[in-house]
């Protein structure tokens, strides 16, 4: 249930990214990071409480309940993956590959508890889902704090070529 309130707290850095983004409103990267950290955020939360719930539905069935938390763990990956597109949201190519490698990791590594339903290894996976909030609230904590021009304007050439 913890991870549960830590990813409602981690949805609300939506409004910081909000407060701290110089961007220009047209920049379509203040509103990618936005609804990035409040899906992960809110998924984070649904997969802690929903694992709670499942174990009360499915008559503590440990084993199941541990396979259904996994399940609720691995949907924001696809939204993951569709959003890791080429596009104005990715100012920095190098940046998209990490994202996708790491999501790649994190999808073997998820479905790999289907098989083995461990609890411990559900938390340790409830653990790194918060590695994705708080990688959008750290760029734009350092895109601001960096102060030069792609972190203002991402259609920048020297933005694009990174």
């Amino acid at each position: 249930m913890a991870i549960g309130g830590l990813g409602v707290s981690l949805a609300g850095f939506a409004g910081l990214i909000s407060a701290l983004d110089r961007r220009p409103v047209h920049s379509p990267v203040g509103p990618y990071r936005i609804t990035g950290i409040v899906f992960l955020g809110f998924s984070l939360t649904i997969a802690g409480f929903g694992t709670v719930a499942a174990y009360t539905i499915t008559a503590e069935n440990l084993a199941l309940t541990v396979r259904v938390g996994t399940l609720l763990l691995a949907a924001p990956l696809v939204r993951g993956y569709l959003q890791a597109r080429p596009g104005p949201s990715w100012p920095r190519e190098r940046e998209r590959w990490i994202s996708i490698a790491g999501l790649s990791v994190l999808a073997v590594v998820t479905l790999g508890n289907l098989i083995f339903a461990s609890l411990g290894y559900l938390q340790l996976l409830m653990l790194t889902g918060l590695i994705g909030p708080v990688g959008i609230f750290y760029n734009t904590v350092r895109d601001v704090t960096r102060g030069n021009p792609e972190a203002t304007d991402p259609g920048l050439p020297e933005a694009q070529s990174r």
